[in-house]
């Protein structure tokens, strides 16, 4: 088993840190959780990334993180600007 340091937040603060184990393998999680527990998670975890590809797919991809915190803090002015030069309703 490997060990990961984790913080629990809540509301943005840390709650506790404690120790996580976790198996080094998929092996060793077979024999921990089970098969059916692994297959599990790993159908739910592939619906999910099939869902979130489809989105991008059909939004056209979204912005990076970083221009979307950009955005948010930027001058509404300016951005409408843009927007116009753009011809982008907002």
């Amino acid at each position: 088993m490997q060990t990961s340091h984790v913080e629990i937040k809540s509301k943005g603060e840390i709650i506790g840190e404690f120790d996580y184990e976790f198996p080094d393998s998929l092996e060793e999680g077979l024999e921990v959780d089970g098969e059916e527990k692994v297959y599990n998670l790993y159908i739910q975890k592939r619906k999910i990334n099939f869902m979130d590809a489809k989105r991008r797919e059909l939004t056209g991809g979204g912005l990076p993180k970083q221009i979307t915190a950009a955005l948010k803090s930027a001058d509404p002015d300016v951005i409408a600007k843009i927007a116009a030069q753009l011809g982008v309703e907002l």
